[in-house]
Formats: structure tokens, sequence, C-alpha cells
């Protein structure tokens, strides 16, 4: 062998070296890297179990996509539940100091708004110069490189993983990009476990409002029901007995008749006070018994001459939490109408139809009444101390659907809509 074919040979395995040693380097990175995945992963199910807002989940998202990708700043953004902006948002990189020095925070505008309609990552050199870029807030460190990930679950945008700027100036690369997208993965199920606790949160407090409006509710019955009949059973009994003892017998005769009228008003309305506590037809009728014997009632009270009850439910049962919400709503319903609406003609119509998704039905429940009517900016005003946040709190926290319609001098229209839970066995 000649010398030539010796350097040649030796140069050979000297570029056969340097390849295994980078094939060894790339294999020990990308380890590194699943390692970091997966202690991210477990960080975030502990997180999951012992938090009470999800947001520590997040941010150990947000430092292990920094330590991955080698990048100086991360951010997770969280996409609100109705797709409108961001619901939250954490960082990484970032001081105290820094942070709070920033004037204003992200509201899913700019590059980081494309990211929530995003499928797939976007890399971009220059983050200044990217057409949907609209600048940075005051106080705000500058940002040169930039790649973002959606962090997605089935066909759904949770939200989007942003990192910027890399330690040592470079662009960031394909083998940056899966490895955060793997990353994204546990994201996901930390901001489905958000929005989970979110959405729990928001049915407590509805679920207060709903039971302190009932109480508030409860307390006008009393008030303006109950308390009036016993006061003008007693004011009349009283007279009664006066005139009785002066031998006035005709007056007495009047006044006895009278108090025992109001007594007997009293007597109808403490039913309808219990009644309305916790509906017992409810249990012994099923819905649609229970709303007649209610509709009956009251259109008796009420003195209307055209009273229509329309339904398609005779002998349904459904899950009693949405019978109760459907029960209590046709019931303030009518009670509006009945106080306020001076109206003689009523309809009311609960119909069982076809749901948006096959498979799916829906309760529909309509109330109109041809009366007085209301203009709508003052709705709130008239509605609001006679049950109307509480028929708003009940449809919403069975995930349905409220609307009021008025015109004045020509009635109201209440309209909800319930997706169906089936009965329980």
């Amino acid at each position: 062998m000649t010398r030539r074919d010796q350097d040649q040979a030796k140069e050979t395995q000297r570029r056969d070296m340097d390849t295994l040693q980078q094939e060894n380097a790339l294999l020990r990175e990308t380890e590194e890297r699943r390692a970091l995945v997966l202690e991210a992963a477990r960080r975030v199910a502990l997180d999951i179990l012992a938090s009470r807002t999800g947001v520590e989940a997040l941010r150990h998202i947000a430092e292990a996509a920094r330590t991955i990708a080698r990048a100086r700043y991360v951010a997770l953004g969280v996409a609100r539940l109705d797709g409108q902006g961001l619901m939250e948002f954490v960082t990484a990189g970032l001081t105290r100091e820094q942070e709070a020095a920033i004037e204003r925070r992200p509201r899913g505008l700019g590059v980081l708004g494309l990211l929530l309609t995003r499928t797939e990552p976007l890399r971009i050199d220059n983050l200044e110069e990217h057409p949907a870029s609209v600048g940075f807030p005051p106080n705000h460190p500058r940002m040169t490189s930039f790649l973002g990930v959606p962090i997605r679950r089935g066909e759904i945008t949770l939200g989007s993983l942003y990192l910027t700027d890399k330690e040592d100036g470079s662009p960031f690369t394909e083998a940056d990009e899966a490895a955060v997208q793997e990353l994204g993965a546990h994201a996901a199920v930390a901001i489905h476990n958000l929005h989970m606790i979110s959405r729990q949160r928001a049915l407590v407090r509805g679920l207060i409002a709903a039971q302190e409006e009932e109480r508030r509710a409860v307390a006008y019955d009393l008030h303006d029901g109950l308390t009036q009949f016993v006061m003008a059973a007693h004011a009349h009994l009283d007279s009664f007995r006066k005139s009785y003892e002066e031998g006035k017998g005709e007056r007495a005769a009047r006044e006895l008749e009278q108090g025992l009228r109001y007594l007997k008003e009293a007597v109808i309305e403490s039913r309808r006070l219990v009644n309305g506590l916790r509906s017992l037809a409810l249990d012994d009728l099923g819905l649609a018994g229970a709303l007649e014997q209610t509709f009956s009632e009251e259109k008796r009270r009420a003195g209307w001459v055209e009273a229509e009850l329309i339904h398609n439910i005779a002998g349904k049962r459904f899950d009693k939490a949405l019978e109760t919400a459907v029960y209590r709503v046709a019931q303030e319903a009518l009670t509006n109408v009945r106080k306020h609406a001076a109206a003689t003609h009523v309809r009311l119509v609960l119909l069982e139809r076809q749901g948006e998704r096959p498979g799916h039905s829906q309760l529909t429940l309509e109330v109109r009444d041809w009366g007085r009517g209301f203009v709508p900016e003052e709705v709130g005003d008239t509605y609001n101390h006679v049950g109307l946040q509480g028929m708003i709190e009940r449809v919403s926290l069975m995930g349905g659907s409220f609307e009021i319609q008025g015109v004045p001098g020509e009635g109201t229209t209440v309209r909800a809509i319930f997706p169906v839970l089936p009965a329980e066995l």
C-alpha cells in the first residue's frame, strides 16, 4: 500500500469516527430530550393531582420546553373555552421583575393568535418581520427567532407553546420542533384538566347564584303573597270579633266570610310555596303531569281566558336534574306572566325534538303571553327580581340556551332549549 493510500485510509477512518461521534451525540441528545419529556409528564401528572388551579402543571411544561430546545424564553397560552383569545398565559425565562414590568398581558393577537388557528408548528427566523406580527408591548424583551407549536386534543386546538431565541443564537430546528410537539401532547392533558376545573368553578358559581336567587324569590313570595293574605285574614277576623261583641251581626258575618276567604288563599299560597321548594308532583306525575298541574293552578289563579298547554312527552321520564330544571323554568315563567303580564291569553309548549347531533334529542320549552310586553332595554330591571337570573342559571347549568323576547303591547316569549339526558335506571 502506497503512502497516499495509507493517508486516504486514515482520513476515511477519521471521518467515520467523526460520523459515529456525531451519531452518538445526536442519540444522547435525543435520549436526554426524551428523558426531559418523560420527567415533565411525571411532574404534570403530580401537579394535576395536587393542584387546585392547574397552572403549576403549565409552568412545568413551559420550563421543560425551554430546556429541551435550549430557548431563552418560552410561553404557554391556553385558549379560551369560547375560542376568543387566551384565558391563561404562563412564561419561563423571564424574571419576576421583567414580567411585572410588561404593561399588558397577551390577549391572543398577532403571531400568538395565528398559532391558535393552525394545526402545524410554525418556525420564524425573525419574528418582527412576519406579516402577522403586531410588535411588542412596552418593556417587553426583544425576541427574534420563534418556534410555535399548537397544542391539540383531537380536532380542537387547546393552546400553543411559544419559544423564542435559542441560547446559542441559531435558528430553531426540526429536532426542536419534534421534541416540543411530543411535549405538547402532555400539555394537552394539563390544559384539558384546567378547562375541567374552569367548568366546575363556573358550574359551582352558577349553582350558588341559582340558590341565592331562589331564596330571594321565596322571600319575595312570602312578603307579597302569603304574608299579605295572613295579615288581611287577621284584620278581618279581628274586625269580626269586635262586630260580634257589639252585636252587629250582619257586619260580623261579612268580616268572618272575608277573613275565611283570605285564609283559604293563604292555604293555597302556602301549598304553592312548598311545591316551589320541592315538587312532589314531579316525583309522582313526571314532567308532563307536573306541568299540567301547575299550568292548571296558574290559569285558575290568574283567570286566563285562553290558556293552551301543548307537549309531546306524555308518559316519558328524563334525568331528575333535567326534569327539575325544565319544571322550575316553566314555573317561574308562568308566575311572571300571572304577576306582571296582565294577559288573558297564554300558551306553554314543551316539545322533544331531534338535536343537532344524530342520536341526541333536546327539549324546547316556550312560554308565551299576549300581555303588556316590555321594552327590551328594560328587561333586566323588570324581571331580575322575579327570577330571570335564576332561569338563566338553571338553563346554563344544564348546558342549554335561553332567550327572552318582548314587544310593548304585544306580549313576551320565554324560550329555553335543554339537551336531553336519559332517565337514570
